[in-house]
């Protein structure tokens, strides 16, 4: 068998032991503790640290949920698969879970076709980090970074290569993939859970805590709600996150979305800096969620102008004004247009979203009523076309569009808005269901085509009769865009509109026929020239 070599950081330790079930190696200190483990591919092992619990290694490339608790595995590095070749077009991105789009990396291949047949040129997958599957279907508490969730595998000693299997599929119909990484916080949670992993190993530096600011010091500050936050400061800690990028791209990943980005710029910034650069030099596209439970920065200075930015603004801003609430013109409009009113760096830099995998999905939207989601029990005489409203604002406005998988053909959680820790039929997807949801399904692929043919540009706002009513009762507003006039009525009246732009104007699209220029109630009328 070969030997291993495992560094282990660890510098407040007096002896580190690696462990498998044939037996232990003492790791010898220099810079780093180092053993030279003899163990065959797919062997477990557990690093122990003076007297503490058995640890995961945190650099390790593969890790399994055993009966004895979480264990590193013995694997090679991986290969470097090919990138992607350029989009041929702009991003559309659909996210999702692989357990619930397809229960597997290579189930959710199956079901590509169909991604690709919407228009969508991008996937974006949930974490897939090792977690603890016992208590979390989500994947947002990672146990370590740099490896692959072997529960994804149909062969989980190989879980690395059935991911990039994935990736390639996708390159082979000119799709790219992005991958939701969790860097701001571990699955050790806050710090009377047990250790795992960094906290056994140095917990004086990988996590961040309370000093002098009103909690008692040296506590862990939790602006992650998950228990810790990491140290981005930390030099070892860096390197983790680094390493584990380099992995995910090697894999053909192109596309990183950092989940509660704030937390990675606790130090200032310089690992965002660093994070930027490599991803220029890598070539892949950045993604910050740009907050956390103590900082909101959407539009901040501290994301370079090449980053995009999940704009939560966009979502709360669209969804209040298709519910038809008072006073929203105004706001719509900046948020169609762009957001330039919020982000910097183009239309591109706005992530646009009406569902995401937090929060309803959109048929949840127009079944649960509720103030906190601006969402609307519209009954069934509705649904169909209120859920055609936010996908027609949703792929006509100017930025990068992305929806939740299942969106476009009614997937329903039955109102959950939550269910980080349910892994069953409420948060899979319903192959069979999505076939009696033709029509919507239909109109989206339209509402792609027409985006693709008509790339939104610069944007010409109007009302019902010339200029925009911003008023607190105005509920109606048009816009043209490359050859599209789109006119959208959220009141529960028609409104009859008159075309503002020269030129012969025939109906694309629409939610409801019109009656001529009548636009019904609380539809949305797309016309091409």
């Amino acid at each position: 068998m070969p030997l291993r070599r495992v560094c282990v950081h660890a510098p407040h330790a007096t002896r580190v032991v690696v462990a498998t079930a044939g037996g232990t190696v003492q790791a010898q200190r220099g810079e780093e503790w180092v053993a030279e483990v003899d163990a065959a591919d797919g062997e477990c092992y557990w690093l122990l640290v003076d007297d503490g619990p058995p640890l995961l290694d945190p650099n390790c490339r593969a890790m399994i949920n055993s009966v004895e608790g979480p264990r590193s595995v013995f694997r090679p590095p991986w290969a470097r698969y090919p990138a992607g070749s350029p989009l041929t077009a702009s991003p559309i991105v659909y996210e999702l879970h692989v357990r619930g789009f397809g229960r597997t990396f290579r189930g959710c291949i199956e079901h590509l076709d169909h991604v690709a047949s919407m228009g969508a040129n991008v996937i974006e997958l949930m974490p897939v980090h090792p977690f603890d599957s016992s208590d979390n279907y989500w994947g947002y508490m990672p146990l370590v970074w740099g490896a692959v969730h072997g529960e994804y595998a149909t062969d989980p000693s190989h879980a690395a290569e059935e991911l990039a299997e994935l990736v390639a599929a996708a390159h082979a119909r000119g799709m790219h993939v992005w991958l939701d990484v969790v860097f701001n916080h571990t699955g050790e949670g806050a710090a009377s859970m047990p250790a795992r992993s960094l906290r056994g190993l140095d917990d004086a530096h990988a996590y961040r805590r309370h000093v002098d600011d009103g909690h008692p010091n040296d506590t862990y500050t939790n602006d992650s709600g998950c228990g810790n936050d990491i140290n981005p400061a930390d030099p070892y800690v860096r390197e983790l996150v680094m390493e584990a990028l380099e992995r995910y791209a090697d894999l053909g990943i192109g596309g990183f979305r950092f989940d509660l980005t704030p937390l990675l710029a606790r130090d200032g910034g310089g690992l965002i800096d660093r994070i930027t650069e490599w991803g220029r030099h890598r070539g892949v596209t950045l993604i910050a969620e740009p907050w956390d439970l103590a900082r909101y920065e959407l539009g901040s200075t501290m994301w370079p102008g090449d980053w995009l930015q999940w704009n939560d603004r966009y979502r709360d801003d669209v969804r209040g004004f298709l519910r038809g609430e008072s006073g929203m013109v105004a706001t719509f409009r900046e948020r169609v247009a762009g957001s330039h009113d919020l982000i910097e760096g183009g239309p591109r830099s706005s992530l646009n979203f009406v569902t995401a995998h937090d929060g309803l999905t959109m048929h949840d939207l127009t079944t649960a009523t509720s103030e906190r989601h601006r969402s609307w029990d519209c009954g069934d005489e509705l649904r169909l076309q209120q859920l055609k409203n936010y996908f027609a604002v949703l792929l006509l406005s100017a930025g990068t569009p992305m929806w939740v998988m299942g969106d476009e053909f009614g997937r329903t959680q039955q109102g959950h808005d939550n269910p980080y820790n349910i892994d069953g039929p409420l948060t899979w997807v319903d192959w069979k269901a999505s076939e009696s949801w033709a029509p919507l399904t239909d109109f989206v692929k339209a509402l792609v085509r027409l985006r693709r043919a008509h790339p939104p540009g610069e944007f010409r706002f109007y009302g019902a009769d010339g200029v925009v009513d911003e008023s607190e009762q105005s509920r109606s507003i048009a816009w043209c865009s490359n050859d599209l006039y789109v006119i959208v009525n959220s009141w529960w009246e028609p409104v009859s509109f008159t075309v503002q732009e020269p030129g012969e104007w025939k109906l694309a699209l629409a939610s409801v026929p019109p009656a001529g220029l009548r636009v019904a109630a609380r539809s949305v009328v797309v016309l091409v020239r």
